[in-house]
């Protein structure tokens, strides 16, 4: 008899665990506790990370801290542009680029921002500035 009655309570609690456990839905993002996140929200959050770095580097007065700030917003950005890259992003890069004096590289990033906007006044600045000095006429 008391067998009988563990084998129903067991029974009955695999039952119920299964009936309201965790379901998986096609297209569900969430996973046990945690959130997948796509490239679209994870170039925003490396964005804006790269974007209070650069707000901080532009802010300090000590030299070392300021090159470092503009690193860490190198870093940042990049990632941005590794996961989606539009105009706010690659101009954003440049723009890092242009403080830390790589101006290839701060070209290519400002050249393709203005690609995508082609009339706006920040992307042409930023890459006019950028331009190499051999190029410049």
């Amino acid at each position: 008899m008391k067998r009988t009655a563990v084998l129903a309570l067991l029974l009955g609690l695999i039952t119920t665990g299964l009936t309201t456990g965790y379901a998986q839905v096609p297209g569900s993002t969430e996973i046990i506790g945690s959130h997948y996140r796509d490239h679209t929200e994870r170039a925003t959050i490396h964005y804006a990370r790269g974007l209070r770095a650069k707000r901080k580097a532009e802010g300090e007065s000590d030299g070392e801290k300021r090159r470092k700030h503009y690193e860490r917003a190198k870093k940042e950005l990049s990632k941005a542009v590794g996961f989606v890259a539009n105009y706010d992003h690659l101009l954003a890069l440049g723009q890092v680029y242009l403080a830390l004096g790589e101006r290839v590289s701060a070209y290519d990033a400002c050249s393709r921002a203005l690609a995508l906007k082609p009339s706006d006044a920040s992307a042409r600045e930023c890459q006019e500035t950028a331009q190499p000095e051999e190029t410049r006429g």
